[in-house]
């Protein structure tokens, strides 16, 4: 059976993640700086770029999608040939 821990002890665990925490965190930093100083230009945190085919994943095209994906297989090939060409 599992015991539940003491509210002290969840607390001190909470503090000891905290602090590991803010440890990694002042490490990614200054890894950062110091890859930027070799670098020597200011980096910049990335960003993610609009791709051309993401129209096919927006809201208005989840109804079409879902009629395509339960039409039968065959009809299904035969609108995709239609479209490829």
């Amino acid at each position: 059976m599992i015991v539940p821990r003491a509210a002290s002890e969840v607390e001190q665990q909470l503090a000891e993640w905290e602090r590991r925490d803010d440890e990694a965190g002042r490490t990614a930093a200054k890894r950062r700086q110091a890859a930027s100083i070799v670098a020597g230009v200011e980096l910049r945190d990335y960003e993610f770029h609009q791709k051309p085919n993401d129209w096919v994943h927006r809201d208005w095209m989840k109804p079409i999608r879902f009629v395509y994906r339960n039409i039968p297989y065959d009809l299904r090939m035969q609108v995709k040939k239609r479209l490829a060409k």
